[in-house]
């Protein structure tokens, strides 16, 4: 048996954090799946412009909202009946305060 190796450079942790996709278009409310230092996947209804740079509003648990600049690296539909999402979707984070990736370091820490 042949196993891929893992093309991530980040860890990352199992979260279920409500965002906010946020564009010229309307909100689009999502939920965040998994989550590092440095990016995340989420599900969501609709996706934003492709290739264009975008703001997360994050709202994890306890603590005030994560701003950052997103820009979507890949996106596929999702196929599973448990989950209304219509879309999966993985950002890399283009800008994140200091004190946001290292609240983010000690939720990955812990997971």
């Amino acid at each position: 048996m042949v196993f891929e190796k893992e093309r991530r450079q980040f860890a990352r942790a199992e979260v279920k954090w409500p965002v906010t996709i946020i564009t010229s278009s309307p909100k689009t409310p999502g939920e965040i799946k998994n989550i590092s230092q440095v990016g995340a996947s989420m599900y969501c209804q609709e996706l934003p412009p492709t290739g264009q740079e975008f703001r997360l509003e994050i709202q994890p648990p306890n603590r005030q909202s994560i701003i950052v600049s997103a820009k979507p690296i890949w996106a596929i539909e999702n196929d599973s009946p448990e989950i209304s999402a219509r879309f999966i979707m993985g950002v890399i984070f283009e800008y994140i305060s200091e004190d946001d990736v290292e609240f983010l370091g000690d939720v990955v820490d812990k997971d």
